[in-house]
């Protein structure tokens, strides 16, 4: 899975992190912005389970 990053006007997102699914598929990690912008996830899918992305996370640095 695929944690991902949009600056504040920005067209498209970056991937700022991997990360792994525990033994229940919960997701869990840490990262710290600079600046404003949106956080989504990204699975890119597998042969039995489709593609999904998530919806965006607005944040406002202060």
């Amino acid at each position: 899975m695929k944690l991902q990053f949009k600056k504040k006007g920005a067209s498209s997102y970056t991937t700022v992190k991997t990360v792994k699914s525990d033994s229940k598929g919960n997701l869990k990690t840490t990262v710290k912005a600079s600046v404003d912008g949106t956080f989504r996830y990204v699975f890119a899918g597998t042969s039995t389970t489709p593609a999904v992305t998530s919806a965006g996370d607005a944040i406002d640095v202060r």
